[in-house]
């Protein structure tokens, strides 16, 4: 066992007995009041996104659904679910703040995102020191300053979300068939060529045994999502920053970015990269992998490397999965982006909310015993059962079983402490090693991004088309499909600079230089 496993397994150890310490006794988390005297629940409507989630996207009323009503009966809280579209996240929240009407707590990216800092400077949400100080003893202590402090989280002092925050910092790791790798006798590869061997081998010779030539070597997501690595390897993952020659300046204009596009042109001509992967739906690339058994190579969450193990076997029984590190580039590095303890998603209350106490009562009972239970082994009697006091839990085994685990366990667990944090659960986990593997794999590679933390830029709010889905993405899907030569970059680059990207540089640099003296 390496000795950073060893501090990882340790830090684990000790958040979880730090949960235990403060989600009882004087601080434990009280139900929401409604506000008017009379001991009913208080009435919440929570603007929250699908993510992708089969579970929740085929839910004829995720309102209805019997863990929706164990959240209401457990929180005390009389909760309404408003689903915002995983692919129309950003434009949902957009048009919300627009002139929709907002509901009483709103998911997030974070407050710097270019759809929602407006927001925060006209006054649409609420600053919430105050709450957080008087109403969330569990927040307060559980949150780090460093994630208080984050410009996802707060600006100029005043906090304006609760962030959920990250057992490891670094999140997507590479997965592949490791059935296909001993069929065909390759060892997992290394360096971007070996990458490329490999998903030759997977597109020529029959891994999956059934005659046809039909695999597809590596697959992600539209907008080219779960697919960064061969980015990452030559160190222009597309929204990131490098702070050089004296500016922080995007990756997605540096001149490593053109041999990146042309290593993706050569993937995409040659079929070893998914040709529908500028378009392609969660739920299609789902059924590639593990339907339909087809893809050899995929990216995704290290925390999931469990369900992606036991979700592969479900359309190819004897299928296996294996974790591999990213591929390395010139400089012999590779892997993601190296992100902050700050997760994805920060919870903001806008000033049209008649009872913001109620909704900072509600995510600070997510810090307590009960909920940690109830969103780890979701409902006594159907996903676990109690013998002498000992929980037994009924691991996933079946694809709708392990849409349903993931529901509970991530999707409603709205902030509070990843169910990785669970030693004993981890331990009886199937496959619950290859997870712990996959989290130490990710802290072991990985780019730093020189703009961690950086809030929204002035000129990226009034020109979004200059961020990386604007202008870049278009390039890309150009260059990527063939439909222009990778020497467009150049273009692109200077156009992108007329256009308000030197000022775009100039904002970026000022903030770098204001906080790394």
């Amino acid at each position: 066992m390496s000795k950073k496993w060893s501090m990882f397994a340790l830090s684990l150890t000790l958040l979880s007995g730090s949960l235990t310490a403060c989600s009882s006794g004087s601080d434990s988390a009280k139900a929401p009041s409604g506000g008017n005297g009379d001991n009913k629940p208080a009435k919440l409507k929570i603007g929250i996104g699908t993510e992708g989630l089969q579970y929740i996207e085929g839910s004829p009323n995720i309102n209805d659904d019997k863990y929706t009503k164990k959240l209401r009966e457990l929180s005390k809280t009389d909760v309404t679910l408003d689903l915002i579209p995983h692919r129309e996240f950003d434009q949902k929240l957009t048009l919300l703040f627009a002139g929709g009407e907002l509901p009483d707590l709103l998911q997030t990216h974070g407050i710097n995102k270019p759809e929602v800092a407006p927001a925060v400077d006209t006054g649409i949400l609420i600053p919430l020191n105050d709450l957080i100080d008087k109403y969330g003893p569990n927040l307060k202590k559980n949150i780090s300053k460093e994630a208080w402090d984050f410009a996802s989280v707060s600006k100029d002092g005043k906090i304006y979300g609760i962030p959920t925050t990250n057992p490891t910092p670094n999140g997507n790791v590479m997965m592949v068939r490791k059935d296909w790798l001993d069929k065909l006798g390759l060892k997992p590869p290394k360096t971007v060529d070996e990458y490329i061997d490999m998903l030759r081998a997977f597109r020529d010779k029959d891994p999956n045994g059934n005659g046809k030539a039909d695999e597809i070597p590596y697959s992600g997501r539209e907008k080219l999502a779960f697919t960064e690595a061969f980015f990452g390897a030559y160190d222009v993952l597309p929204a990131d920053w490098k702070f050089e020659n004296g500016q922080l300046v995007p990756n997605m204009i540096r001149p490593q970015m053109k041999t990146a596009l042309g290593v993706y042109k050569k993937l995409y001509e040659e079929k070893l990269l998914d040709n529908e992967v500028f378009v392609q739906q969660a739920k299609d690339w789902d059924a590639k992998i593990k339907a339909k058994g087809i893809v050899g190579l995929w990216t995704h969450a290290a925390r999931m490397a469990d369900k992606w193990s036991a979700e592969v076997k479900t359309g190819t029984p004897s299928a296996q999965l294996e974790v591999i590190p990213a591929p390395t580039g010139p400089d012999g590095k590779g892997g993601f982006g190296i992100g902050s303890q700050v997760g994805g998603n920060v919870w903001v209350i806008p000033k049209t909310t008649k009872n913001p106490q109620a909704a900072i009562q509600f995510l600070d009972w997510f810090y307590s015993d009960e909920a940690q239970k109830f969103l780890t082994y979701g409902l006594e009697g159907e996903d676990y059962t109690v013998d002498n006091g000992k929980i037994n839990y009924k691991f996933p085994q079946k694809q709708d079983e392990i849409y349903k685990e993931e529901m509970h366990q991530n999707w409603l667990r709205l902030v509070g402490p990843s169910y990785l944090t669970n030693n004993e659960f981890m331990k009886a986990r199937p496959s619950g090693d290859l997870v712990l593997k996959a989290i130490d794999l990710a802290n072991k590679e990985g780019r730093k991004n020189d703009g961690m933390g950086m809030p929204a830029l002035p000129t990226l709010q009034s020109r979004p088309e200059l961020g990386k889905d604007g202008l870049w993405l278009e390039l890309a899907a150009k260059i990527v499909t063939g439909k222009e030569s990778v020497d467009a970059f150049d273009k692109f680059v200077e156009d992108w600079k007329k256009r308000g990207g030197d000022q775009v540089i100039k904002e970026a640099t000022e903030w770098y230089k204001s906080t790394h003296k």
